[in-house]
């Protein structure tokens, strides 16, 4: 028997990009209005200033993408030089996970107009938990079309400017103390926490490389271009109250510039996509959640996976805690107030120990320029720890449970978790067999992926097996439902979950070998171990599925019909 785990590469840019702009590129919905309510006509040059950190994060992550094409995370790509560190940066982003999902699903609340929005909000959060529950795998899909609407609602809004920004061009001269001034910029910080996700994804990307720099660079082009132009525009108009549109000011921008009826609907595309990130930031605290629990930094339940892949725990604790929040904190530039010190924190540890890591192939330049960034990430840390207190409170509430969890993980009986193994050719050398089957010659390799209730189906492909006197490798691919994030190794509770599987091969004497993959793309994995193993027939049992879980999870079979060389047979059973 073997344990492995499979890292498909299916994504490419574009769907990179729009996951990608559903965390990182909604922060223009809500960081003008927070920017003009704290620092009013003066918060050109803040925005600006915010740009420009932007773009100095997003460089240091198309080397960090380039260098850890397995994951470059800031829990994976630390973890090597120190434990230690890279559970602390991962605390530290899944407390801005938390606070991700509370200010972006109630900001995209009140993009909506709904009344009593932060009751609506925790009624979203609730609904995204119960959904994801059962595993959706076409979030990329759905996140490229909302993604798609945005920026044509904000194109056009951005052309509807540019006559006002290019003939009444004003930037108000910065006034006020540098250090007032670098205190505003502090708290308006809010532009930076996706780049993390997409550094997680590479594991997962057709070229990460090539995938991750054109994700990073379309979606900062799209960020830059809508902040320069939509900051112009609200600052030509005058006499507005600072505090009258925090929440939704690109809303009221439309119907100012565009007409009342823009407003609306540019509203709507812009809360669909701020609750498509609290989605996004629900499934990244998820998946470091569970990657954390296999590698033993947290607590053995947080494994526990439901008939859908999802892990169990994480989910609930990723749903609670933002909901928590909201009923503690319900206004926006508090929550904001929260947001940046665990992102900030975890990419400062992230580019700090990339930039110092000897043995990384890296430029002189680049690597000056990730300690510079380090340096100016550290300041802005510093000045927020000091600033804000609740802020500074909340993140040593989230590292102190964290930490206190893994010293409880490390005081649990010795991890059973048995390491990877490469999957190879089926057979070790030429005419080898398994024990207790020695006498049986075979002529062919015939492959079936069996689930949990599968034992049906294996008897039917071991009756065929015996019959054809062939092979037989028994694939049993255990969804999990995370994204992005996929551990090296899987809990030793699989092990058991094939037992029966090898007692009935074993019943029908068969050479055989039965292996349990985990892996996010079941059909992928399929078709990926057939053509490994070079068999000559591929057996699937066929299930009735309700088309709201196909829509959910997908088609296995037509994925894997698709992908299948056509050398191979394919054989479907009624399961």
């Amino acid at each position: 028997m073997e344990l492995s785990t499979s890292r498909p590469r299916v994504i490419g840019w574009l769907r990179s990009a729009a996951i990608l702009d559903g965390d990182w590129g909604t922060s223009v919905a809500y960081v003008l209005g927070i920017a003009f309510a704290l620092a009013g006509y003066n918060s050109g040059w803040h925005l600006l200033m915010m740009l420009m950190l932007t773009a100095m994060v997003a460089v240091n992550y198309i080397t960090i993408c380039r260098l850890y094409p397995n994951g470059g995370g800031v829990y994976s790509s630390v973890s090597h030089r120190s434990r230690t560190l890279a559970v602390v940066g991962a605390m530290l982003l899944s407390a801005d996970y938390v606070v991700t999902t509370s200010l972006s699903v109630l900001d995209g609340c009140h993009y909506l107009g709904l009344s009593n929005p932060e009751l609506y909000a925790i009624a979203v959060i609730l609904a995204i938990g119960v959904l994801n529950w059962f595993g959706p795998r076409h979030a990329g899909t759905v996140a490229t079309l909302i993604s798609l609407a945005t920026l044509v609602a904000l194109l056009i809004l951005v052309a509807a400017t540019g006559k006002t920004v290019t003939t009444h061009f004003h930037l108000q001269p910065m006034t006020g103390n540098p250090l007032d001034n670098w205190r505003a910029f502090v708290g308006i910080i809010l532009s930076i926490s996706g780049i993390e996700a997409i550094s997680n994804m590479t594991a997962v990307m057709k070229n990460p490389t090539k995938n991750s720099r054109r994700a990073i660079l379309a979606v900062l082009a799209k960020i830059t271009v809508v902040t320069v132009f939509l900051t112009l525009a609200m600052l030509a108009l005058p006499n507005v109250d600072r505090m009258a549109h925090k929440e939704i000011m690109i809303r009221f921008l439309g119907e100012t510039y565009v007409g009342a009826w823009f407003g609306p609907l540019i509203g709507s595309v812009l809360g669909l996509l701020l609750i498509s990130a609290g989605n996004t930031a629900i499934n990244d605290l998820v998946s470091i959640q569970f990657l954390m629990a296999v590698d033993g930094e947290l607590p053995r339940p947080l494994r526990l996976l439901n008939k859908y892949g999802m892990p169990v725990y994480p989910l609930i604790v990723a749903t609670v805690i933002p909901i928590i929040v909201l009923l503690l904190i319900n206004d926006v530039l508090t929550l904001a107030q929260l947001y940046a010190i665990g992102v900030v924190g975890a990419i400062l540890i992230n580019v700090g120990s990339t930039g110092t890591d000897k043995a990384l192939s890296l430029s002189p330049l680049k690597r000056a320029f990730m300690m510079c960034s380090a340096l100016v990430l550290f300041f802005i840390e510093v000045t927020i720890a000091v600033e804000k207190t609740k802020a500074l409170a909340f993140a040593l509430i989230v590292l102190a449970v964290g930490l206190t969890a893994r010293a409880i993980a490390r005081r649990q009986a010795v991890r059973l978790v048995v390491p990877i193994s490469a999957p190879t050719a089926a057979v070790a050398s030429p005419g080898a067999v398994p024990e207790r089957t020695a006498t049986f010659a075979f002529s062919s390799r015939i492959l079936v992926a069996v689930r949990g209730g599968g034992e049906r189906l294996l008897r039917q492909a071991c009756e065929e097996a015996k019959l054809r006197h062939a092979f037989l490798v028994v694939l049993h691919v255990k969804r999990i439902s995370v994204t992005g994030l996929i551990p090296a190794t899987i809990p030793s509770e699989a092990i058991q979950e094939q037992r029966w599987m090898e007692d009935i091969c074993h019943t029908y004497g068969i050479p055989h070998r039965v292996m349990t993959i985990l892996s996010s793309e079941v059909g992928y994995t399929i078709a990926e171990q057939a053509a490994t193993f070079g068999v000559d027939q591929l057996i699937l049992g066929a299930t009735q599925r309700s088309l709201m879980e196909k829509a959910l999870r997908g088609d296995v079979i037509r994925t894997v019909s698709g992908l299948l060389p056509d050398e191979i047979q394919l054989v479907i059973y009624r399961a």
